[in-house]
């Protein structure tokens, strides 16, 4: 079990790599955990991409039906924490 303080910097680690991961696939250079995914220039092909490179660096596995909440790389960070969180 996490504590809050753990989660949070949990959180933020998982943030600034996913935000480097999407800057490599994304077609805008700034970047944020607010960036809305569409916004960013991700199509199916990339944001597919970027969910591969997250599930190896992070040895989890993301689900289709998790994509369905997701509009902004902070969501996407969220749910890759929580993965994580779930597997400790």
């Amino acid at each position: 079990m996490l504590f809050a303080s753990q989660e949070s910097d949990l959180l933020d680690e998982v943030a600034h790599e996913i935000i480097e991961l999407v800057r490599i696939e994304a077609t805008e250079l700034n970047v944020t955990a607010d960036s809305v995914l569409s916004d960013v220039g991700l199509d199916s092909l990339k944001f597919m991409s970027v969910v591969f490179k997250i599930e190896a660096r992070f040895d989890i596995e993301l689900q289709e039906e998790d994509a369905d909440d997701l509009r902004t790389v902070g969501d996407l960070a969220s749910l890759v924490a929580e993965r994580i969180a779930e597997q400790s």
